[in-house]
């Protein structure tokens, strides 16, 4: 079991590039990058960060960008200002190969669409082919996340989406915090994301504390690793939460440690 853990995790307190050494650290071996706004969507930049994990001996597995700043817009409808979404786009897909992540974790487009025609549909399914086209010329997957605020925290929005897509460069990332958020249990979105799951966010809740580190809220991490090993989930666990959910960087480890315990089955 590969339990990993996203640079959002330190945001906004310490600058991504300097979330690696306190990682390493922390004997994690794989991460998300988090790349928090455009300069660090930058290939220079990108490489830099690309020789400081190496360095540290971490892989990185994933990609996340601030996606509210341009996601939702690469459904819109003024062509300006979605040719401008999509350099957006292109740039983090280009960042996320070289740093050589496998997948890039994405919001997709807003709520705004919930309730719209099918034809609407239609046209956001057209748009998911097109951006998983151009990002597997870069050997990176679109990992579509369930996220509270966007269409995605649908199940059957999104099976609508995707019955009408024909790109087998659509996967999925499970988020646990939101589901909760959503109100969804999360073996409905497993129903949606099948064999296509390839990425977990994990993180914990309770009643008045929507996301919590990983033991100390009421998720009962055994039987979430049984349900995800019956879907054939082989990917790494990542923990991402906010930093309001810790005190002291060791207690990342020590989340850690309970899941590897929790997922053990001696």
């Amino acid at each position: 079991m590969d339990i990993a853990i996203s640079t959002a995790c330190f945001y906004p307190e310490v600058f991504t590039e300097d979330t690696i050494k306190i990682i390493a650290g922390m004997g994690f071996k794989t991460i998300e990058v988090f790349l928090e706004t455009a300069s660090e969507y930058q290939e220079d930049y990108c490489k830099r960060l690309k020789e400081n994990a190496d360095s540290h001996g971490l892989s990185v597995y994933s990609v996340h960008s601030f996606a509210i700043q341009h996601e939702p817009f690469l459904f819109d409808k003024y062509g300006p200002r979605k040719k401008d979404a999509w350099d957006t786009f292109l740039r983090v897909v280009k960042g996320a190969e070289i740093l050589g992540a496998k997948h890039i974790t994405f919001h997709g487009p807003s709520r705004k669409w919930f309730g719209n025609e099918a034809s609407e549909l239609m046209d956001i399914a057209a748009e998911m082919d097109s951006l998983a086209e151009s990002a597997a010329a870069h050997d990176v997957s679109l990992a579509w996340e369930n996220v509270y605020w966007c269409l995605s925290h649908d199940p059957d929005l999104m099976q609508l989406v995707m019955d009408n897509t024909t790109s087998p460069n659509i996967n999925f990332t499970l988020d646990l915090k939101q589901a909760n958020r959503s109100g969804i249990p999360v073996e409905r979105y497993l129903e949606i994301m099948g064999q296509r799951l390839v990425t977990v966010h994990i993180n914990d809740f309770s009643p008045g504390s929507m996301c919590l580190l990983p033991g100390r809220g009421k998720v009962d991490y055994p039987a979430l690793f049984e349900t995800l090993e019956r879907t054939g989930y082989q990917g790494p666990f990542i923990i991402e939460v906010y930093r309001n959910n810790f005190d002291h960087y060791d207690e990342l480890a020590v989340a850690r440690d309970f899941l590897m315990a929790a997922g053990s089955k001696e």
